[in-house]
């Protein structure tokens, strides 16, 4: 949130300035002036800007996964014990869209009934952050979790299955539904406060995915 009212505050800051620059050539001028026009007008000063934002944060998930592992200890050819091992483990993921992939032609601006439709890049679950600290972990007790490596082994492969596991978890539909949801919201606003700003009082934003 706060990388949200950031962004909407280095926009608004940009529409304040392109909006005291009365017409077209002395709005062009503005925007050149204070850096941010790679391309002398509103619509690439407004691109430019939101391009230098790289990874939009629209929504954190806290998720919570039990991950197991089993393996046997053998004496020879023969199976003398199987050991099971079960981490409850939390994690946090975010998601993100990447505003530096947008280009020129995901902006359309309607002039005449003040819209701006923006094209946006999807949503993107960033690798889950695991807090190992606060696992809680189950085990099959016995002897070879005493006299044998297996309890560390069993650690190891739920370490591993971990990351791939959370991944499958966060791109559930609900949660990507969500996600969408939130980054469709943040591209309206982060986009329509410049152009209220530079004097497009009636200024709507459609956000397509």
């Amino acid at each position: 949130m706060k990388r949200l009212l950031s962004i909407i505050g280095a926009l608004a800051l940009l529409g304040i300035a392109l909006g005291l620059a009365a017409g077209p050539e002395r709005r062009q001028q503005a925007c050149i002036s204070i850096g941010l026009c790679e391309r002398p007008d509103f619509l690439g000063a407004m691109l430019v800007s939101v391009q230098k934002q790289q990874k939009l944060l629209v929504l954190t998930a806290r998720l919570v996964l039990p991950v197991s592992s089993a393996r046997e200890t053998t004496l020879g050819p023969i199976t003398v014990a199987t050991t099971r091992q079960t981490a409850i483990l939390p994690a946090t993921v975010n998601y993100v869209v990447d505003l530096s992939a947008l280009k020129a032609s995901d902006l359309d601006w309607n002039r005449d009934t003040q819209t701006l439709t923006v094209r946006r890049p999807p949503v993107r679950p960033m690798p889950a952050t695991i807090d190992w600290a606060q696992a809680q972990t189950f085990q099959d007790a016995g002897w070879q979790t005493v006299l044998t490596d297996v309890s560390a082994n069993l650690k190891r492969d739920n370490e591993l299955k971990a990351p791939g596991q959370f991944a499958a978890q966060a791109s559930a539909k609900d949660l990507v539904a969500m996600a969408d949801h939130a980054a469709d919201q943040a591209l309206e606003t982060t986009f329509r406060m410049p152009l209220v700003a530079a004097g497009f009082a009636q200024a709507k934003v459609v956000v397509q995915r």
